[in-house]
């Protein structure tokens, strides 16, 4: 008879020979990689993968309020879809996935986003049956260099929420939006410097004012020690008075002084550093719309170009009955005498009829 050892051991190996199955997958991906990939580059590809993210986003709100256990199949469907996107497109562009610089800020987060996305719901899962089915380790999260690598990993879960940026990639206000808010986010830094130094340099005085007691005759009320007692305390009051909560003046303001430094304060602060603020972002965000709209422009017109070569290229070989490679004026009268083909030449090529005939006459002349 067969003793419990050997069984063990022979169940271990059928259930680990299950694991095969993925090749199936594989070769599913192998036929993919072999096809023609330019559908990958089409707006219908990029409105599903962006309905996708949407979809994602929506059910990443709802794991975290509703507790189920599909939510595990659920994620690995949507890793399948963005595993599969991204084989694809590094096999569309190759190494220009990785040195496209206009694009290569996107590559990489994708990249890292379904790299992590991989490692927690495959790898991590395939290591622990491993090590229970082959090495008989049950507890696999005894291991506490695994524990901390998969609570790393879990970690990295949260980067998924970045693939919103994505989806406005294809919602271009959206993403003009974007570039703009970034854009002002660059220019913002001497604003923000400047800021800081105007909130240091009224911590110090309202410490000295407020908190030291020089505009009270008698001792500090508790509340003004507590706001404005020392620098870092005054410098944070000061930050929440900037952004409208005027509760931490309120014990102030009973009196002239404090009355006079609070008005001082909201005029510098509100008048003067919010509009500066107000007026850097608008600027750079309408620089910043300007700039996608022309790069949009010069796209659109390379698009119309390439569209124009190839519809002129169809007409002549139409004209060219000879197949010669030249137009002769007998194959230019004979398309004269249809008028469809003359009028779409004309269009094709941004001219009048009369501008044609005579473009006609003038490379005639040239040719002989």
């Amino acid at each position: 008879s067969e003793s419990p050892a050997g069984g063990v051991g022979s169940l271990r190996t059928l259930r680990l020979l299950r694991l095969f199955r993925v090749l199936r997958f594989l070769r599913l991906l192998k036929a993919l990689l072999k096809s023609d990939l330019s559908w990958t580059e089409s707006n219908a590809f990029e409105v599903f993968m962006s309905l996708v993210i949407g979809t994602n986003a929506i059910i990443m709100g709802l794991q975290l309020d509703y507790e189920w256990g599909g939510w595990m199949w659920i994620d690995n469907m949507f890793l399948v879809l963005y595993f599969c996107e991204l084989v694809l497109r590094i096999r569309r562009q190759e190494c220009k996935f990785f040195t496209d610089t206009s694009m290569l800020a996107w590559n990489l987060l994708d990249f890292v986003i379904v790299v992590g996305g991989v490692l927690d719901l495959w790898l991590m899962p395939l290591i622990g049956l491993f090590r229970s089915l082959v090495l008989g380790h049950e507890n696999v999260t005894a291991d506490n260099k695994l524990v901390s690598v998969m609570k790393l990993l879990r970690l990295t879960r949260i980067l998924r929420v970045l693939r919103l940026v994505r989806l406005l990639r294809a919602i271009k206000p959206l993403y003009t939006l974007l570039l703009g808010v970034i854009e002002s986010l660059r220019a913002m830094q001497w604003v923000m410097l400047l800021t800081l130094l105007m909130l240091y340099a009224g911590a110090i005085f309202w410490t000295s004012l407020v908190g030291k007691g020089l505009i009270y005759s008698g001792d500090v009320p508790a509340p003004v020690e507590e706001n404005f007692g020392s620098v870092p305390r005054s410098l944070f009051s000061l930050f929440r008075l900037m952004n409208g909560d005027t509760d931490v003046v309120g014990a102030i303001t009973t009196t002239v002084y404090g009355q006079l430094l609070f008005v001082s304060f909201m005029v510098l602060s509100n008048w003067a550093i919010l509009a500066i603020l107000t007026s850097v972002v608008s600027d750079n965000m309408i620089a910043a719309s300007r700039r996608a709209q022309a790069e949009r422009d010069v796209v659109e017109k390379a698009e119309e170009y390439v569209q124009r070569e190839a519809r002129l290229q169809t007409l002549f070989k139409e004209i060219d009955t000879s197949g010669s490679g030249t137009i002769s004026e007998e194959e230019w009268k004979s398309m004269l005498q249809d008028p469809g083909l003359f009028h779409e030449l004309c269009e094709a090529t941004g001219l009048a009829e009369r501008d044609l005939v005579e473009l006609f006459g003038y490379l005639a002349v040239d040719a002989r």
